[in-house]
């Protein structure tokens, strides 16, 4: 019974790993129908791909089977989306031709209306009167 229970447990977590190593694709379909990868960190990916390579050596060391179908996806999704995100920003063979992003996104918020003085309001209004 535990064994089913665990073999259970175990399938449900590889599918539930694939399934959220396949979610970076998500972002690499952004990044496409946008033209843009400003509004990702490469170093982010870079990370995350880093990290799916060292769970995956752990999992061919020690044989575990769950392990190392998660940690391929997962690496094989994140390198891509990796490759996507840089290859957007210039050539992936030529790193000196990438273009950096300073802000990408335009200003979320207008800048404040400009309030006028009250004595140059009195001015305009034709009113003489410099004092409010």
């Amino acid at each position: 019974m535990f064994t089913s229970a665990a073999q259970l447990l175990g399938t449900a977590a590889t599918a539930y790993g694939v399934l959220a190593a396949l979610t970076t694709l998500l972002q690499a379909r952004q990044m496409l129908a946008r033209g843009t990868s400003c509004e990702v960190s490469g170093r982010f990916f870079a990370s995350y791909a880093g990290g799916y390579a060292i769970w995956l050596v752990y999992g061919l060391s020690t044989g575990n089977l769950p392990l190392i179908t998660v940690d391929a996806v997962g690496l094989l999704c994140a390198g891509l989306t990796l490759a996507v995100a840089l290859s957007l920003r210039g050539s992936l063979l030529h790193p000196a031709t990438w273009t950096s992003c300073t802000d990408p996104r335009p200003n979320p918020r207008p800048p404040p209306p400009r309030t006028r003085e009250p004595s140059r309001l009195a001015e305009a209004a034709g009113t003489g009167s410099a004092n409010w």
